[in-house]
């Protein structure tokens, strides 16, 4: 992050911010930007109490951050959730109320400054709560904080059909600032925050005043860590730095111009014999290092996927301390070039068609070493044009390796 003057008018001067390529911030409330978990806890407890069941503390604190559909079940099971489910996320809201009535709600010091400062900074914000529209509306009023007047747009349950740790509530939020997830950093305080994010394809960044370790928060897919609202405002030029190091902001239009390179790869490698999986790596600013495709055929190597290829290929071309690295692939990467790229601390993935069977998405934990790094995910680039090629190539006459094609109708069923 720097600084730079411009000038608007003759005479006139105001200052402006680089800020890479990030666009916008994604908040979640509770525990966010509101002191506030401890009553959702009580107030479960009280809920739960009512109908029977005794529930103690540690366990509901450890499923906040979830909505309603996904907290209970997680708590008391399938079966009782089913009983008494309803009555259970009908219950909650009304006891929040009366605790938060009773007792007020505490806004984090630096939250409304935080806010007030991105808006300076011409950064689009956005409210993603599990709350619905009721209970966001009980948060304001006995937090005296009206979060709705500093935020550009708000999406909460009634937006969504599945709660975090489902990637709806964020993928609702970017679609709502009309950006790419690439474009979006999500502060959250719990794992489900930063699982959401991940799953979304979107960068965050952890706050602690949650009541959440580092370190818990850190393996659920956070990025960096902060202790709060306060803290993200003293540090803001670092932290808009490590959510967005490249110079470029990762838009629609050069998501597909990377993936698009990646398919010219691709059919290179069909025209090889190769199964049609094509990649590239690139800098924050959109300039390509190298290129590749799956040869696996022409090498024998198992290892020889799109990814690994086009890693080797651009051996030497970037100095080792790079953190902007854009890496795309057709497909979902596996486990092993997923590893590969967060060992190569690699900004940001994207791919086109996913991969079910053998999604590395899903499979690999993030990294927590401080040379490697978790890039923010961006499938389904362009995943129409990498599932025609496969299909093209099954007709091709070149689908002689019984393994490949088996591989590749599997994926094809499967997506």
């Amino acid at each position: 992050m720097g600084r730079v003057y411009v000038c608007a008018l003759p005479g006139q001067w105001r200052l402006m911010y680089l800020r890479g390529m990030l666009d916008a911030f994604i908040f979640d409330l509770d525990g966010t930007l509101v002191d506030s978990n401890a009553v959702h806890v009580e107030a479960w407890r009280r809920a739960f109490e009512s109908h029977g069941y005794r529930i103690g503390p540690d366990l509901i604190f450890s499923q906040i951050g979830k909505g309603g559909d996904n907290f209970v079940p997680a708590v008391l099971g399938k079966q009782a959730d089913e009983k008494d489910g309803d009555a259970l996320r009908a219950a909650q809201p009304q006891e929040f109320a009366a605790l938060a009535r009773a007792q007020g709600l505490e806004v984090f010091p630096g939250a409304r400054e935080l806010l007030q400062t991105l808006r300076e900074r011409g950064i689009k914000t956005c409210l993603a709560t599990s709350s619905n529209k009721k209970q966001l509306e009980l948060n304001q009023e006995f937090s005296h904080f009206n979060v709705s007047d500093f935020v550009d747009e708000v999406v909460n349950a009634n937006d969504i059909q599945t709660s975090k740790p489902a990637p709806d509530l964020v993928t609702a939020a970017a679609k709502k600032l009309k950006l790419s997830p690439a474009q979006c950093a999500m502060v959250g305080d719990t794992p489900f925050d930063a699982e959401s994010a991940k799953r979304a394809g979107v960068v965050c960044l952890a706050v602690t005043c949650g009541g959440h370790e580092a370190a818990t928060l850190r393996a659920s897919g956070a990025r960096a860590v902060w202790q709060g609202p306060t803290d993200l405002l003293a540090h803001l030029d670092e932290v808009m730095k490590i959510a967005s190091p490249g110079p470029s902001r990762l838009t629609q239009k050069l998501l597909e111009k990377l993936m698009r390179e990646a398919l010219s790869a691709a059919r290179e490698g069909m025209d090889h014999g190769e199964v049609p999986i094509g990649a590239t790596l690139a800098r924050g600013d959109g300039s390509l290092l190298a290129r590749g495709y799956n040869s696996l055929n022409a090498t024998g190597n198992k290892a020889a996927h799109a990814e690994m290829v086009t890693f080797n290929s651009a051996a030497g071309k970037y100095p080792p301390d790079v953190r902007d690295l854009i890496l795309a692939s057709t497909l979902e990467p596996c486990v092993m070039c997923l590893g590969a790229a967060m060992e190569a601390a690699v900004d940001t993935v994207i791919f086109g068609l996913h991969a079910p069977a053998d999604s590395g998405t899903r499979r690999v934990r993030p990294p927590q070493s401080p040379e490697s790094g978790m890039p923010r995910i961006v499938g389904g680039i362009l995943a129409d044009e990498s599932r025609a090629l496969f299909e093209n190539w099954l007709k091709s006459g070149n689908a002689d390796n019984p393994q490949q094609v088996a591989f590749v109708m599997q994926l094809l069923a499967m997506t």
